[in-house]
C-alpha cells in the first residue's frame, strides 16, 4: 500500500467515524438534560425504595425488600395496580380509536377546514388539568349540563349524575390524552400519499378493504406510538381519577401521594413508583416489539 492509499484510508475512516458520532453529538445536550433531571432522580427513588420507614422519621437508611413485599402482598396495593392497569388500557384504547377517526377526518378534509379542527384539538392543551376538572364538575353533576341536556331533549325523565363514577374518570382521562394521540396520528397520515387510496379504489377495493390493506399497515407504527404515549400518561396521572372518580377508585398515583404526603412513608411510596416505572417500561418494550421494522418518516 502506497502512502497516498494509506492516507486515503485513514481519511475515509475518520469521515466514517464522524458520521457515526454526529447523531450522538446532536443528541448529547438532550441526553445530559434527561440524565440530570430524570435519570438521577429515578436512581435516587430506586435507592429510596430499599430504605426502611420507622417511627416518625421519613425514612431510615437500610437495604431491604420489605417495601416490595408489602406492595405485592397487600390486597389494597395489588388492587390499585390492577385498577390502574385496567383504567389505563381502556382509556388508551378508546383514545386511540377516537383519535384515529378524528385524525383521519382532518386528513381527508380540505385544507380550509384543517386549521379549525387543529384548533379544536389544541383546546385541551391551552388550559391546565385543574381547570379541565372544574369544567367536568359543571358537566357531570345532577344539576350539570349533561343532565340538563338529556332531560330537555326528552331522552330521560329524571336528572342523573355521573359525577364521582369510574365513567367520569374514564372520560376525563380520554379528554386529556386525546390531543397527543390526535397529533401523532395526523403526522403519520400526512406522510401518506393520498393517491394510494385513489389507486386502490380504482382497482375495485371497498373502503373497508382500503382501510385494512392500505391505511392500517402504513399507520400501524404510529398507532402503537400513540397508544404507548396515552398509556404512559394515564398510568401516572393522579388528579383526574381522584377528582372525578369515586372514593373507591384507588390508583397507583393516589397511593403514591397518600404514602408520600399523608403517611410520610417515603420508602413505600418509592417502591410503588418503581413498580409503576417497571409496568410502563414493560408496555413500551411490548409495543416496540409489535412495531414493524419499516417506520414512516414521521415516527
Amino acid at each position: 500500500m502506497t502512502g497516498e492509499d494509506r492516507a486515503f484510508t485513514v481519511a475515509r475512516a475518520a469521515v466514517i467515524r464522524r458520521k457515526r458520532a454526529a447523531p450522538w453529538l446532536l443528541m448529547l445536550p438532550a441526553l445530559i438534560i434527561v440524565l440530570i433531571f430524570f435519570g438521577l432522580p429515578t436512581l435516587y427513588m430506586a435507592r429510596m425504595s430499599f430504605n426502611l420507614s420507622e417511627g416518625s422519621k421519613l425514612f431510615t437508611p437500610g437495604l431491604s425488600w420489605a417495601n416490595y413485599q408489602t406492595v405485592f402482598s397487600n390486597e389494597v396495593f395489588v388492587g390499585a395496580i390492577w385498577t390502574t392497569l385496567q383504567l389505563a388500557l381502556m382509556a388508551s384504547a378508546a383514545t386511540l380509536v377516537i383519535g384515529y377517526l378524528f385524525a383521519l377526518l382532518v386528513w381527508l378534509k380540505p385544507a380550509k377546514w384543517r386549521l379549525i379542527f387543529i384548533g379544536l384539538a389544541l383546546c385541551p392543551l391551552l388550559i391546565s388539568e385543574i381547570a379541565i376538572i372544574f369544567g367536568w364538575w359543571m358537566f357531570f353533576p345532577k344539576n350539570g349540563l349533561l343532565s340538563f341536556a338529556l332531560t330537555s331533549s326528552g331522552l330521560i325523565s329524571d336528572k342523573i349524575s355521573l359525577m364521582y363514577t369510574e365513567f367520569a374518570a374514564f372520560v376525563g382521562l380520554v379528554y386529556l390524552t386525546l390531543p397527543f394521540c390526535f397529533f401523532i396520528l395526523l403526522s403519520i397520515l400526512d406522510g401518506i400519499d393520498k393517491r394510494m387510496l385513489e389507486a386502490a379504489a380504482d382497482l375495485g377495493a371497498s373502503p373497508l378493504t382500503i382501510f385494512r390493506e392500505v391505511l392500517l399497515p402504513l399507520t400501524r407504527n404510529g398507532m402503537l406510538v400513540a397508544f404507548s404515549q396515552c398509556f404512559i400518561f394515564t398510568m401516572g396521572t393522579y388528579a383526574t381519577p381522584s377528582a372525578l372518580g369515586p372514593d373507591t377508585l384507588w390508583t397507583m398515583g393516589f397511593l403514591v401521594q397518600e404514602q408520600m404526603l399523608g403517611r410520610n412513608n417515603w420508602p413505600l411510596a418509592s417502591a410503588l413508583s418503581m413498580v409503576l416505572v417497571v409496568l410502563v417500561a414493560v408496555m413500551m418494550v411490548f409495543t416496540r416489539a409489535l412495531a414493524t421494522r419499516r417506520a414512516t418518516l414521521h415516527v
